[in-house]
């Protein structure tokens, strides 16, 4: 075959030339992509399947360290959370503030120690008090108790409202809050 030959059958065919030209770039392409991104990404899965067999085979769980990282984690953040039994008159400001802030009434307030259970430096302190004001304030006011830092937890509220003529209303707030004593 000459060169001449093979022009005119190229100048014959040229659409089928272009396709068969479009199709090896195509190829081309496609071949990069798998073996630039595909097989290196696929290996790495297969070695992490064949990792995670092979540890389970051995009586090992891969994921029971991840749980106990995120276990430390969470009780580190707890652990921060707890008000130290020191700066307990500080978080009673803390809250009284809040409630002034808003605008509300404080009256009586109690308060009462008990150890927790099997958890030696941790003490709880249950609080009960009534705050009044206008409704919209003492949503402000449960949304704000809601917010705060510290380890404490909603036990009860109590909303009254003694007057059908007044938009005062009455706020019973049971509140549990945690402290760690000075040896822990």
């Amino acid at each position: 075959m000459n060169y001449e030959m093979l022009r005119e059958i190229v100048a014959a065919r040229r659409k089928a030339f272009l396709l068969l030209g479009f199709l090896a770039l195509l190829n081309l392409v496609l071949y990069a992509y798998l073996s630039g991104w595909q097989r290196p990404e696929l290996d790495r899965v297969q070695n992490d399947w064949f990792a995670r067999r092979e540890a389970q085979a051995a009586g090992q769980n891969p994921a029971v360290a991840g749980r106990y990282q995120e276990t430390e984690r969470d009780l580190a953040l707890f652990q921060k959370r707890l008000i130290p039994k020191r700066d307990f008159a500080s978080f009673l400001s803390k809250l009284f503030d809040t409630a002034k802030g808003e605008k509300l009434a404080i009256k009586g307030v109690s308060y009462q120690p008990a150890p927790v259970k099997e958890q030696a430096g941790l003490v709880r302190y249950q609080l009960g008090f009534t705050v009044s004001g206008g409704y919209p304030v003492i949503k402000r006011f449960i949304a704000d108790l809601g917010r705060f830092p510290e380890a404490v937890t909603l036990d009860s509220l109590i909303l009254e409202n003694h007057s059908h003529t007044s938009e005062l209303v009455d706020l019973r707030v049971q509140l549990t809050a945690y402290l760690k004593t000075e040896g822990t």
